[in-house]
């Protein structure tokens, strides 16, 4: 009897039908739009975290596939709640609607607990050795800066690892996380995508505002056709990331609806302008390609010229061609990319300061989270291995780099995805998720959910497939 089942028997009165539950959720994503053009949005800001939270213990305790998917939804579309909030109440640094994925996929914590020794079993034993890594880095960061940035640095740390953890816990329930996830990938990518392309054309005034008051430059012009697409979440980077990987998700499955979300999800994709995200989606095709058996490797071969063709009218015509052939030629004219002289030269200069302090910054001196902090100072990083041994000092970072490959060999490398396509996709998302590294932290907060989340659903379908034997 495993723990889910166990709750449900001593708390039978949250075995909530399964049509109220859909109700419960339809009725959870339109109350904030409601609310928005009720002039609520105040009262979004504070009760959109709470509703989630609430629905979350409810799928936690009883519908764990429900549950998987209600908490990437969340990932997907809170960052374009907190921007309709901000439109209507104005600007906030720090929003509440934000912490609202960290804490429905904060649940997970207490699956662990209640299965500690899972930690020590072997294929899990390599995440539990990152997850050391990081909490050494918290220690560190509440002494250097205080608790309150540590803990909210923490969270996009650890959660993504607590959720890989979690899905390999409960590996028995597998196809229902497998089911679930896939759908709620190709119904995101075909939100996000359709979002994202009349975003470019026609940004509307939420996202005009938040443009203008986050004052990221890098994210373009608040005018049609002059917008680096961003979707549903903040910026650029995430939104690709997440992109890389439902579209790599398409690619198995055998629902007509990702013929559609693959057009959409890939224009937009392109409209990123989102180099590393683009790479890495290569690098999981190759190694799709090279997972794959010849006569599916066919098949998607034929419908990836589909979709190329089907995408190809709206590709090659006006700015939105213009834009896209500016970014290639930029990756062809790598040494002349002003980007890259800037992360040669920072490697240079940070190099000897990581070597200069072993014991590390610790959790909660880097990004978001430092604005907490009484300093007031952000160090920002463009590359992921200098931020991890900066911030985790190079015990943490041998703990967390270590068990980091430890863990993505065992997926990557595993001769079960040869039988399951399903496992070959989620080893391709880890890896392109992987390989953005050098150019940010790719292992923590959204697309770090990605990374730990699908490596834990590789090992959780190998767990399965020699359970079946």
């Amino acid at each position: 009897m495993d723990v889910l089942t166990a709750i449900n028997i001593k708390r039978p009165s949250l075995k909530i039908h399964i049509q109220k539950i859909w109700i419960a959720i339809v009725l959870f994503w339109a109350f904030p739009f409601i609310f928005y053009l009720a002039h609520l949005s105040s009262l979004t800001n504070y009760l959109f975290p709470l509703f989630a939270f609430v629905l979350g213990i409810v799928l936690y305790r009883g519908y764990p596939g429900l549950y998987v998917g209600h908490m990437w939804w969340l990932w997907f579309i809170t960052p374009e709640i907190r921007r309709l909030v901000d439109y209507q109440i104005g600007f906030q640094p720090i929003s509440p609607v934000m912490l609202t994925p960290y804490l429905v996929t904060g649940l997970t914590f207490f699956s662990i607990l209640l299965y500690f020794p899972t930690l020590l079993n072997k294929r899990v034993f390599p995440i539990t050795l990152a997850m050391a890594g990081i909490i050494y880095g918290y220690f560190v960061g509440i002494i250097n800066a205080g608790l309150l940035p540590a803990t909210f640095g923490l969270l996009n740390w650890l959660l993504p690892v607590f959720f890989g953890i979690y899905v390999i816990i409960f590996a028995k329930k597998y196809e229902s996380f497998k089911r679930s996830t896939y759908r709620t990938f190709v119904w995101g990518t075909m939100i996000m995508g359709l979002y994202g392309l009349f975003q470019y054309i026609n940004p509307p005034p939420w996202d005009k505002y938040w443009m203008l008051a986050s004052k990221m430059l890098s994210i373009g012009l608040p005018l049609p056709y002059h917008v680096r697409v961003f979707s549903t979440m903040n910026s650029p980077g995430p939104f690709a990331m997440e992109l890389m990987g439902t579209l790599l998700m398409l690619s198995v499955g055998a629902s007509f609806w990702r013929i559609p979300a693959a057009i959409f999800g890939y224009i937009s994709f392109l409209l990123t302008l989102v180099r590393t995200a683009w790479g890495g989606w290569a690098v999981g095709l190759i190694y799709l390609i090279y997972r794959f058996k010849p006569q599916h490797t066919i098949r998607y071969i034929f419908a990836g010229i589909l979709i190329l063709l089907m995408a190809l009218p709206i590709l090659s015509v006006g700015p939105l061609a213009k834009n896209i052939d500016k970014r290639v030629q930029s990756i062809q004219n790598v040494q002349q990319n002003a980007s890259y002289k800037a992360r040669v030269s920072f490697y240079e200069d940070f190099l000897t300061k990581s070597l200069e302090d072993p014991i590390g910054s610790g959790i909660g001196n880097v990004g978001v989270a430092a604005r907490l902090s009484s300093s007031g100072h952000v160090v920002d990083f463009d590359s992921g291995i200098m931020e991890i041994p900066y911030v985790l000092g190079w015990p943490g970072a041998v703990l967390f780099v270590f068990g980091t490959i430890w863990t993505l060999m065992n997926v990557v490398l595993n001769k079960l995805a040869n039988k399951d396509s399903f496992i070959a996709v989620y080893g391709a998302i880890a890896l392109s998720v992987f390989v953005g590294i050098p150019f940010f932290n790719s292992l923590i907060g959204t697309s770090g959910m990605l990374f730990w989340g699908f490596c834990g659903m590789a090992i959780a379908g190998m767990n399965n497939q020699l359970t079946l034997k």
